[in-house]
């Protein structure tokens, strides 16, 4: 279990690496695919005043763009994701859903007079800006969850990874040590609050490491906990969007 649990760790870890590596690549892809659905709004808004079945159709151009955009974010951390996701289905409602799902309704009951009094443009115009918001936002704490942050608040210190194939394969005087998996050194009520951690922080050797919970460490190494607390210091297996490497 432990080993196909730090498999799937591993593999989100290379994901992100690929996509950390082309970060301003996905920048620009997001902020084209943003432009993109502007221009594509503001031409529906002029057309629709001389042809009202011009949003017919929209969403083969519309769909691929927000997607796009959701592909170049959901890499950067869970609120980003979630910020992104939302805002692509609200946008998509406000530029095509609304007004199809009114078309929709016209059709089947012709006889029916419950769109005589709706305004679509307003409502339509609603959900895009509200997805909008919700895209740059989602794109600004992306690129700068600095500016995010309260004021005071202490970055994560760039520690590096611990890697125990590493250390064994490398000249240490430590490596003579026996080697102890990291539960061991955790307590009972740990083991399960531990599964939460893609890295937690210990000392090994007398330096400082990002550790997996599912690693081995040499004997004598020391988890690192909060002062006042006494709980587990490192980085969530979730991102919340707002820690930077």
């Amino acid at each position: 279990m432990k080993n196909k649990v730090s498999k799937t760790v591993s593999f989100i870890d290379v994901i992100q690496e690929h996509f950390r590596q082309k970060s301003r690549f996905w920048a620009l892809t997001s902020f084209i695919s943003l432009a993109t659905v502007i221009v594509l709004e503001v031409f529906l808004i002029l057309q629709s005043e001389t042809n009202p079945d011009v949003r017919q159709g929209v969403d083969s151009i519309l769909v691929p763009m927000l997607g796009l955009f959701v592909l170049s974010t959901f890499w950067r951390g869970a609120i980003p994701t979630f910020l992104s996701l939302a805002g692509a289905m609200s946008v998509y409602g406000g530029t095509y859903y609304v007004y199809a799902k009114a078309v929709y309704v016209i059709h089947k009951y012709p006889e029916a007079k419950v769109l005589e009094n709706i305004n679509l443009d307003s409502i339509g115009m609603f959900y895009f800006l509200v997805g909008m918001l919700s895209l740059f936002l989602s794109l600004a704490i992306g690129l700068k969850p600095s500016f995010f942050r309260a004021k005071g608040t202490q970055y994560r210190q760039p520690y590096p990874v611990w890697d125990s194939d590493d250390y064994l394969g490398s000249p240490s005087s430590f490596n003579s040590g026996q080697m102890v998996p990291v539960n061991g050194l955790l307590s009972f009520a740990e083991h399960h609050l531990v599964t939460k951690y893609k890295y937690i922080i210990m000392v090994i050797g007398g330096r400082t490491y990002f550790v997996s919970p599912h690693d081995w460490v040499p004997e004598g190494s020391t988890v690192l906990r909060d002062k006042e607390s006494g709980s587990l210091l490192g980085v969530p297996e979730v991102s919340d969007g707002f820690n930077v490497w």
